[in-house]
This record gives C-alpha cells, sequence and structure tokens, in this order.
C-alpha cells in the first residue's frame, strides 16, 4: 500500500482515487470522500465515510489527516481552524482566455 503523503516527508502531487476502496488507507479514503462531497469539515467527511461503510474512520483521524494535506498545502480550507471547511478546488469550468503564441517583435 502506498505511503501518504506526508509520512516520508516527501510532497507528492494529491491522488484522488475514482472509486471507493474500503481496503485503501484511511487518507485514500477521506480524499476520495472529499471529492464526492466537493467541499466539507473532518465532521461531514467523517460522515461520508460512514455512510460508505467505513466504521473505523473517526473524526479525530480524519481531521488529522486534511490538516496534514492542508499544511502541505495539497487541499484548501477555510480560514476557521476550528471547523475549517476543506475542498480540493479542482477547476470545474473550462478556461477562456486566449494565449498570444507570437512572441512580440523587437523594436
Amino acid at each position: 500500500m502506498r505511503k501518504n503523503n506526508f509520512e516520508d516527508g516527501v510532497i507528492g502531487p494529491l491522488q484522488v482515487p475514482a472509486k471507493h476502496d474500503p481496503k485503501a488507507s484511511l487518507q485514500e479514503r477521506a480524499v476520495f470522500a472529499l471529492a464526492d462531497l466537493g467541499k466539507g469539515t473532518a465532521k461531514q467527511v467523517t460522515a461520508k465515510l460512514a455512510a460508505l461503510g467505513d466504521g473505523d474512520a473517526d473524526e479525530t483521524r480524519v481531521k488529522k489527516i486534511l490538516e496534514a494535506l492542508f499544511n502541505k498545502g495539497l487541499v484548501n480550507g477555510s480560514d476557521n481552524d476550528g471547523n475549517r471547511t476543506y475542498n480540493l478546488a479542482k477547476e470545474t469550468r473550462p478556461h477562456r482566455g486566449r494565449v498570444d503564441t507570437d512572441p512580440p517583435m523587437p523594436s
């Protein structure tokens, strides 16, 4: 099983599981639940995990995981430390800007 993103001191990109795997690490299950919710507090993520049948997920452990991911910049969250709302801040709309591929002409 893969290590958590913060266990060895090396920060890797956060991988969001495509489906819920009850045998995966609690971090992977918590990230899946957060992605499925879109945004949520540790309490809401824990409730989602319970709804998915994860009886071993408790709010304290989920909050510790989400805080560690937040502190590493792997998930976003609100400024309210006591009841932080987390999200993955994925892009849901295509960019509408355009890119000018021609370099400026020297004068």
